[in-house]
């Protein structure tokens, strides 16, 4: 698809350049708010899905099978943080019939208000969901944690997002990692049952069916990460970039991030770690295939210990979250198994 491509063609007219820069810019935005203006109808046939990232086609993919034509913006090896969509891409959701958004980072700016703009129906996953907060630095203090709980730690509860465009600066600074639990993919699935719902009513029946069944293989998982962290918990596991902050609280563990707030540590915020690591024996330090992470394998260098991946933008997003419980309890080795 051509990056020439214009997001809402004008009965073929084509816009030809000339000295009147700022008019054309000018024209090419009424044309693209008079596209937006009409209220789209129900889709017929197969809807067409866009997301922003691999592991929401996993839900898609539970409520509607193969019977959708999905767009995802992120690729795997793509870091969402840093992220902006191609003018062919966003040409490509502009013709799609609904967005699900997460409230990741590159989920903004003018890409994100014309496809807004055009009317195309937006749906916010983070509906229902308490958001916490990102951890602003790389560690704690051994004093900090005494008497700390770690279940459901820095959340504050946010509301059903009717608007959610109108609500985003309440939430900055807020964790967009809202798909590292089964807890919370239970609650996206709910989310995408009913837009899909909205969309195609006459496939109501079997929307439902099917987010039943999800719902019951993800509470299957819970137990199970459940049995295989009860040894871990009240334990901190070592991470460069806190994507799995949901993940530790629901399971009663800590994230001690190495990145602080986007950006490489300081020397001295990377001795703190050091300290601690040692302290606590660790035997593993997780990064992620799409950030490099390079303080991690230096912390990890240091210490002889291992780095291993956990990867947040997996398809299979249940066995991706499986296989980070795996890795966790045996971060400690045979201290998994002593309390």
């Amino acid at each position: 698809m051509s990056n020439e491509r214009r997001y809402c063609p004008a009965g073929g007219m084509m816009v030809r350049p000339s000295v009147w820069l700022g008019l054309a810019w000018l024209l090419a935005t009424i044309i693209l708010i008079g596209c937006g203006t009409a209220e789209r109808p129900a889709a017929k046939g197969r809807p067409t899905v866009a997301v922003s990232i691999p592991p929401q086609e996993w839900l898609l993919r539970q409520i509607a099978g193969d019977d959708l034509d999905l767009i995802t913006l992120v690729g795997p090896a793509d870091d969402h943080h840093t992220y902006q969509p191609s003018d062919a891409q966003v040409s490509e959701v502009m013709r799609a019939d609904v967005y699900f958004r997460l409230g990741v980072p590159f989920e903004s700016g003018p890409w994100f208000a014309a496809i807004r703009d055009a009317g195309l129906r937006i749906v916010d996953l983070r509906r229902g969901i308490e958001l916490r907060d990102m951890e602003a630095h790389a560690h704690h203090g051994a004093d900090d944690d005494q008497g700390h709980d770690h279940d459901h730690d820095h959340h504050s509860h946010d509301t059903q997002l009717d608007d959610p465009l109108e609500t985003d600066s309440e939430r900055m600074g807020k964790d967009p990692h809202i798909w590292l639990t089964p807890q919370l993919l239970m609650t996206q699935l709910k989310t995408v049952a009913a837009a899909l719902s909205d969309i195609q009513p006459e496939r109501r029946s079997h929307y439902e069916r099917n987010l039943a069944a999800a719902i019951e293989r993800l509470e299957q998982l819970d137990a199970e990460i459940r049995q295989i962290l009860t040894p871990m918990r009240g334990k901190a596991f070592f991470i460069f970039h806190p994507a799995w902050g949901y993940f530790a609280d629901e399971y009663g563990l800590e994230q001690v991030a190495i990145e602080v707030e986007g950006k490489e540590p300081s020397d001295r915020e990377l001795t703190a770690v050091l300290t601690r690591a040692r302290r606590e024996g660790v035997q593993v330090i997780f990064v992620q295939p799409q950030i490099a992470g390079q303080s991690a394998r230096a912390v990890a260098e240091t210490l002889t210990i291992r780095v291993e991946q956990l990867d947040p933008l997996a398809t299979d997003i249940p066995q991706a979250i499986l296989q980070a419980a795996k890795a966790i309890a045996g971060a400690y080795g045979p201290l998994a198994d002593e309390e």
